[in-house]
């Protein structure tokens, strides 16, 4: 946006066209631009805008138009406005254009609707800007104005923590996935081995029915090659039993990794305790409820009741908290 004009602006030619109103103001020098004012603009829906330089006027057919009269538009001049709006609580931004017509100089002050409404001047003054002029805000009012904000940076930090979740989520799915794809290989690998051991057995014992038939008076040989195939099997089920134990263990400590203490329900845990306490220390009760359906429909596995006995711990924790911040303050206020 440019700060600096050597002649009339179109926005400006086009307010100068208007009377004042809902969205602009005239001021004859900077002494009347007051703090109250751009209170009013930054507290509204719209905002809007103040042409410092500028007196009402009639025109001939009597309608209330804006005339240049010139002002100060030194560097001191647009610091002045500027501390002003900073002096407000919370701060106000503002833009200031510096614009000229026929040698008189005028300032363009830009006051948007601000996203950190309300504000008010160092002495608590609340007020907006209604029907084209400023009057005090309304205690229900101010009330809607801090609920709003309130909810926003609610939503910030709310859509924060289903990010960082729905990442966590995410990793502790591939670390499961890659878990069970390991398990697999090893169960396969384990079916190939018996197999193959299978297999000999049973072409062993095709043998020794051949030879058992063939010739009766080889008993004693092959009595012999049964003990050699006997202990060449108990070699093979030793082998076979190391493989399956060592299965075995991957799978417990699989299990115990996943099972014993489920991840995800835990950081669960962690993440509805975080945000029941966060609108716990806001006290605004209006929330509890859609917060209540938020992580319901966020986390369907996990029975209503527990997450409801989650969020009130929760704040349950922060309740108690200050109530002991508060005994504190009055043992220490009556000591004094």
């Amino acid at each position: 946006m440019r700060r600096e004009y050597q002649r009339l602006s179109r926005r400006t030619r086009l307010l100068l066209s208007q009377p004042e109103g809902q969205e602009v103001e005239f001021k004859r020098n900077l002494g009347a631009v007051k703090q109250k004012i751009l209170i009013a603009f930054a507290n509204s829906l719209t905002g809007g805008t103040v042409l410092v330089g500028v007196e009402d006027g009639a025109r001939a057919d009597g309608v209330q138009r804006g005339h240049i009269i010139g002002c100060d538009v030194s560097d001191s001049a647009r610091l002045q406005i500027q501390n002003k709006a900073l002096s407000c609580i919370p701060p106000i931004t503002i833009q200031i254009v510096t614009e000229n017509l026929a040698g008189h100089p005028v300032l363009r002050i830009e006051v948007p609707s601000s996203p950190n409404k309300p504000h008010c001047s160092q002495s608590g003054d609340y007020c907006i800007r209604s029907d084209g002029r400023n009057r005090a805000l309304q205690p229900d009012e101010m009330l809607h104005l801090f609920m709003e904000r309130e909810s926003e940076q609610f939503l910030i930090r709310f859509k924060h923590a289903v990010s960082k979740l729905e990442s966590q989520v995410t990793t502790m799915d591939s670390e499961l996935r890659h878990g069970v794809d390991q398990m697999l290989d090893d169960m396969h690998r384990l079916d190939r081995d018996t197999m193959f051991i299978l297999n000999e057995l049973y072409g062993r014992s095709m043998a020794m029915r051949a030879e058992t038939s063939a010739s009766q008076q080889h008993d004693h040989d092959l009595n012999d090659k049964l003990r050699r195939i006997k202990r060449s099997v108990d070699r093979k089920y030793k082998d076979l039993a190391l493989r399956v134990g060592d299965l075995n263990l991957k799978i417990d400590a699989l299990l115990t990794r996943f099972s014993v203490e489920d991840p995800l329900r835990r950081r669960a845990q962690e993440q509805v305790t975080e945000m029941a306490a966060l609108i716990r220390e806001r006290d605004n009760p209006a929330l509890v409820a859609d917060f209540l359906d938020v992580v319901a429909r966020m986390y369907p596995d996990i029975d209503e009741a527990t997450l409801r006995a989650w969020v009130r711990q929760a704040m349950e924790a922060v309740d108690a908290v200050q109530a002991s911040t508060r005994r504190a303050q009055r043992s220490s206020q009556d000591d004094s």
